[in-house]
């Protein structure tokens, strides 16, 4: 028969290291340490109890479940949805459009009418698509496009593809999303359809876009919309992302009055004003442009990552 041990801790850590980290079951631990075996079951939980030993459970997604609840607080955002992080972009782009399919299919119901904007990330949203009839939906294109193919921006076509995902009517705008002066968008916006069209998205119920970081590789910088000159211009007047094609500041205000004049599409105290205003982005690229965006108040939902999450709440 063993000596036994005397001192308390001693004895505590050796039982919780047999059972823990050797498995040995309390009846082979009670022979070891010649002890009885509810005093083995005793020992393991004075181990628990004086932080000897410490069990963490690790949930997969309790990390982004944390986050989410912390967005939510601190940003007073309705729906926050925090998906893993991901150094391919298309990966990211996926997760967070499956993520935002998941969340139209809990929002949609009969005579809703949906509007959304243009790019990759909502264009990877259409892959997770799974077909429903939704009573009376209306589909509406919220703001115009860009016409260089190889920008891959979908504009009409994400539209396109919800409504017929959904059986619902699209109403889309094939029109550039910035013209050269006010008064040649005032004529566009003034033709029957397109002003439908517009009436539409400003009465939508639910307005799906993204959040761009602006800059010389902005979609609307590749797109031609500016020139050099003037984007270093609109950088130095504070511009650091856009929203629907709309570039704010930020403090979330709009960056030039006269450039939003010329833009097309819903106007963001419009888009601020919808019930539910969800913005889709992810990247560390974007963590700026997406403060701004809550800084504006232009959005009550947030689909974002992980590592965007943590910067966002000022986290490590």
């Amino acid at each position: 028969m063993s000596s036994p041990v005397t001192d308390r801790s001693r004895l505590l850590i050796e039982a919780a290291r047999l059972y823990y980290e050797h498995n040995l079951n309390q009846a082979q631990i009670a022979t070891k340490l010649d002890v009885s075996r509810p005093g083995v079951s005793r020992l393991l939980q004075e181990a628990r109890d004086t932080g000897i030993v410490k069990i963490q459970i690790v949930d997969p997604g309790a990390r982004g479940t944390r986050l989410e609840s912390s967005l939510r607080e601190k940003f007073g955002l309705k729906h926050a949805i925090v998906v893993p992080s991901d150094k391919q972009d298309t990966v990211l782009k996926s997760r967070m459009g499956s993520a935002l399919i998941t969340l139209l299919d809990q929002l949609l119901t009969e005579n809703t009418t949906l509007g959304v904007s243009w790019g990759s990330t909502l264009q990877a949203a259409t892959e997770h698509l799974k077909p429903r009839r939704v009573k009376n939906m209306t589909v509406v294109q919220l703001n115009g496009g860009v016409s260089k193919a190889e920008l891959d921006t979908h504009a009409t076509e994400i539209a396109g593809r919800m409504g017929e995902n959904y059986q619902a009517i699209p109403y889309l705008l094939p029109l550039p999303a910035i013209v050269d002066t006010a008064e040649l968008k005032k004529a566009i916006i003034s033709d029957r359809n397109i002003a439908k069209t517009l009436k539409l998205a400003r009465e939508a119920d639910i307005a799906v876009f993204t959040v761009g970081a602006f800059g010389s590789k902005s979609v609307l910088v590749q797109a031609d919309y500016f020139e050099e000159a003037e984007v270093q211009a609109l950088i130095q007047a504070g511009a650091v992302a856009d929203i629907c094609s709309r570039l704010i500041k930020a403090d979330g205000s709009i960056c030039s009055p006269e450039l939003d004049d010329r833009t097309i599409g819903i106007e963001l105290a419009e888009l601020k004003a919808r019930p539910f205003s969800i913005a889709v982005a992810g990247g560390l690229n974007k963590a700026q442009a997406i403060r701004a965006g809550l800084a504006g108040g232009y959005f009550i939902s947030l689909i974002t990552d992980e590592d965007v999450a943590r910067q966002l709440l000022d986290e490590e």
